[in-house]
């Protein structure tokens, strides 16, 4: 038997205390009546009072108290030892924060390519549980924001807060994307690791300036990742500001206005050189469905054998026992049982025998 909150047994350390405290209050009555009267004339004057269960009256309580406090300590027997597998795809998300994601093509109206992203990201996340999440940004280079986990509030650590602006190199760079989410995290020295499984779901607008990406995607599938891309904008375009969040449009050389449109055709060849499969973002949740059955045929891996005690608790059974106590002590009076005539007069001759001597 163990407690799940030990730190509560401290408390019964105040019972000495109290034993201490209970005995000067009794020693200061009996003072205090001594004062008054002798105890054989008091009896005459309050003949139904018994002082004396105060002492019982007071074990009660103390004893009520020590038991909730072992009932709030939580006391627990651990009953059953069991051995817990998780199961799961290791799954990179690659989030494009180049530029061309500031533009406002999305729904609802108001946000832009980069918001609705994320939002959807999130989503993603907290579907996918059970999965080890890994997340990759990329512009015109990409680099590992966080790499493969378990934990699924991590990454929302990274997304929750929403994405500022990154001081990288503007591009879409495809190639370095598919490379890191093939090479990150495995020994290649261990065949295992080689042919593992993996997935990459790639959210950007398509706008790739080297259309290095499908080769990429094809290397990438040999050593075990499958690209899934989805599409976030629309191929009418829109303009891209100077800044996030502002009105203001951004230029090229020529002093044109930057127009940034989804290329979907792309995104598709690479899901296809990835053998995976493309979606556009405004399908919504239809997309996330579609990846679970997606993931369910891909190769599970075993991440760790948790061994969990399970404990069952019987605090209920001290709380009952102190509630008894409580009752008992409350239905305990101060007052005697009526006395007989007969036995009252024995008492008063008793007592002026003692007045006489």
């Amino acid at each position: 038997m163990d407690f799940q909150y030990p730190n509560m047994l401290y408390l019964l350390l105040l019972v000495p205390l109290l034993l201490i405290l209970f005995r000067e209050a009794v020693r200061r009555n009996n003072a205090m009546r001594e004062q008054f009267a002798k105890w054989a004339v008091l009896q005459q004057l309050l003949p139904d009072f018994a002082p004396k269960r105060n002492a019982l009256k007071f074990g009660l309580l103390l004893g009520a108290y020590v038991l909730l406090v072992i009932a709030f300590a939580n006391p627990r027997i651990g009953s059953v030892t069991r051995k817990v597998k998780r199961e799961g795809v290791d799954i990179y998300i690659a989030l494009d924060i180049s530029r061309s994601m500031w533009a406002k093509d999305v729904k609802p109206n108001g946000i832009d390519r980069l918001e609705k992203a994320r939002l959807f990201a999130l989503k993603m996340i907290d579907e996918l549980k059970g999965n080890r999440i890994g997340l990759i940004f990329f512009a015109g280079e990409a680099f590992l924001q966080m790499p493969l986990t378990l934990d699924n509030n991590a990454p929302l650590l990274f997304l929750n807060e929403g994405l500022g602006d990154f001081e990288i190199m503007q591009g879409t760079a495809f190639e370095e994307v598919l490379g890191l989410a093939a090479k990150t995290g495995k020994d290649p020295k261990d065949e295992d690791q080689r042919n593992k499984q993996r997935a990459l779901i790639i959210l950007s607008d398509g706008e790739d300036h080297d259309k290095k990406g499908t080769n990429a995607a094809k290397a990438a599938k040999k050593n075990g990742v499958t690209t899934f891309c989805i599409a976030v904008g629309s191929e009418k375009g829109a303009i891209v500001p100077e800044t996030r969040n502002e009105l203001s449009e951004a230029k090229d050389k020529n002093g044109k206005t930057v127009i940034s449109s989804s290329d979907k055709k792309w995104l598709k060849d690479i899901a296809q050189a990835g053998s995976g499969k493309f979606f556009d973002i405004e399908n919504g949740n239809a997309i996330i469905g579609q990846l679970k059955k997606e993931f369910n045929r891909m190769q599970k891996e075993e991440f760790e054998t948790n061994m969990f005690d399970e404990y069952e608790s019987f605090f209920q059974l001290f709380v009952f026992l102190a509630l008894g106590l409580l009752i008992t002590e409350f239905l305990i009076s101060y007052r005697k049982e009526p006395k007989t005539e007969e036995n009252k007069n024995i008492e008063i001759k008793k007592a002026l025998e003692i007045e006489e001597f």
